[in-house]
């Protein structure tokens, strides 16, 4: 997989007008967002993510680290930094931050935090693009009401007059703005935020039945019947059931019932979240997702109460689950389709193998801005361990179509083996092959088989016949070659050793690239498997991955 670089917004934050621009700019729209300044809130909503009281001494020291960038800026005020990329400022323009300034619990963080707060209002308390967009502005709100109390002062001051009016106008502005909204990706913190807003402005109160009525529907809507959201990103499941419990948590200190359909999505996220929990308690890297910090997972399930196992499979979400002894492995099927405005990456039978605590077969992750070049490369078929066609990508099947047209995904079980056969049509319509894969998980989790068969169904188009079979290997690992050249040696961290095996004629080790956290290139290598299409003759490549005995 080639590098890509990521370009920088120059000059702060980077220009845009367009006509929603140009209008919420406009002294007339900004006259709009005057109210009545609340003296007080009546609530402070509860953030159940944990702070890290060291990283805000980092920013109070003037090192801004976000979405995996990092800053020094000696004046301690980051707002109109150079050359860092939007998702950077996008990041620092939710002040999640905060948290971390509560974590420090000093009083010197307490005024630090209302200095930042402060100059970011003499900057950006009118309408500014990117700083104001629905996802920045409703991310902001709930760390601004999460932590007010830490903030306020406990006498009318002008700095509560300052925070409590501009909370007032990004609140008027954001209600305005969720209503002429189509429906499109996830939009529950801004449904949140709102909700937020209605239980701690004291003249609010009224709004919050309907508020909690639109999250219910957004629920119902990107959580889908067996508890896969529609990002199909595992790190979303486990952020938006951190927000639900601490939802459930504000309304139950409010004195206010809690909708069954929160107490349903919460009971539904967990079990998907441990789906998708290696042995290393850490997520696995599908559609962008990373795997937070060790223990963060175990953390967040704690406090949901929710007892419920990992399931099997996700027929609606599209993924499978294959475990045996101490081994894992995790795949995207693509059954059940996919609309456009779900999809993210071009994983399409693409998987990751674990055993034990240790990673053996990844997918490349992600990085904080999809629509950078880097972000772009991570989501190609290429970066994830499943078959491709000259870096064309592969193609998940819509949502609602035919029986045909959908993934097909069998599973059997016999005395603790796990057979799974997938067919996909995502190279059907670009190279003309079906795809089909069966894997085979024996009981000990000490065998892994593997085939792969390309079947075409008409000659492919001239430049698209040669294909590749991909296994990205995790950057902890050790890896060789045999001495006679056929198999791959693979030895983990722990001392375990792995052997790769095929009868295929074109195997070779790759670079490759990892990048599972914020920040994170690791360089690594891929098992990679070529070959070509001729005429119309299908081809079976078949592979093992075996544990090697003491």
């Amino acid at each position: 997989m080639s590098k890509a670089a990521i370009t920088p917004a120059k000059g702060g934050l980077p220009s845009r007008r367009l006509i929603s621009d140009v209008i919420y700019a406009s002294g007339a729209y900004q006259a709009l967002l005057k109210s009545r300044v609340p003296k007080r809130l009546t609530h402070s909503p509860i953030d159940i993510f944990p702070g890290n009281g060291e990283r805000a001494d980092n920013i109070y020291q003037g090192h801004f680290e976000f979405a995996g960038f990092s800053l020094e800026q000696s004046n301690q005020e980051p707002w109109d930094a150079e050359g860092m990329p939007l998702a950077w400022h996008k990041e620092l323009h939710e002040f999640a931050w905060l948290r971390d300034f509560s974590a420090n619990g000093t009083e010197a963080a307490r005024r630090h935090s209302r200095a930042l707060i402060l100059s970011w209002i003499e900057k950006f308390d009118a309408y500014r693009p990117y700083v104001w967009d629905e996802f920045v502005i409703a991310r902001r709100l709930v760390a601004w009401f999460c932590y007010s109390r830490f903030l306020l002062e406990k006498e009318e001051s002008e700095f509560n007059f300052r925070f409590l009016r501009s909370l007032r106008r990004q609140y008027v502005h954001l209600s305005r703005i969720t209503k002429n909204k189509e429906l499109g990706v996830d939009r529950v913190t801004s449904w949140q935020a709102l909700l937020y807003g209605a239980l701690s402005f004291p003249d609010m109160g009224k709004n919050s039945g309907k508020y909690l009525a639109s999250l219910e529907t957004e629920l119902n809507r990107v959580v889908l019947a067996d508890g896969c959201h529609i990002s199909r990103n595992p790190e979303r499941h486990l952020l938006l059931l951190g927000d639900l419990i601490g939802i459930r948590n504000t309304l139950m200190a409010a004195n206010e019932m809690v909708p069954v359909a929160i107490n349903n999505a919460i009971d539904r996220l967990a079990p998907a979240i441990r789906f998708f929990q290696h042995g290393d308690g850490r997520l696995a890297l599908f559609n962008g997702g990373l795997k937070l910090p060790e223990g963060y997972c175990d953390n967040i399930l704690s406090l949901s109460d929710a007892t419920g196992r990992a399931p099997q499979r996700f027929p609606q979400g599209g993924f499978e689950r294959m475990k045996a002894g101490r081994a894992l492995l995790i795949l995207e099927s693509g059954e059940g389709g996919r609309r456009t405005d779900e999809l993210s990456h071009a994983g399409l039978m693409g998987f990751e193998f674990s055993y034990g605590r240790e990673r053996l077969i990844v997918n490349c992750g992600g990085v904080s801005d999809p629509e950078s070049a880097w972000g772009k490369a991570l989501a190609a078929t290429a970066a994830h361990s499943t078959l491709g066609f000259d870096n064309i990508n592969a193609v998940f099947p819509p949502r609602n179509t035919s029986v045909e047209e959908q993934s097909k995904v069998i599973r059997n079980e016999d005395d603790g083996n796990i057979w799974l056969d997938l067919e996909s049509n995502g190279y059907l319509e670009t190279v003309g092959v079906l795809h089909r894969r069966r894997l085979y998980l024996d009981a000990s989790g000490l065998a892994l088989r593997g085939e792969d068969q390309i079947i075409p169904e008409r000659m492919p188009p001239s430049g698209r016949s040669h294909f590749s079979l991909r296994f990205h290997l995790h950057p902890d690992l050790s890896i060789s070659r045999s001495a006679s050249g056929k198999n791959i040696l693979i030895r983990t961290a722990s001392g375990t050793g792995w052997k790769f095996l095929t009868a295929a004629p074109r195997l070779s080790l790759e670079e490759s690239v990892y990048c599972s956290e914020l920040g994170e290139r690791r360089h690594n290598q891929q098992i990679v498997i070529t070959g070509q299409l001729i005429d119309q003759e299908p081809i079976l490549i078949k592979w093992a991955l075996t544990r090697l005995s003491d």
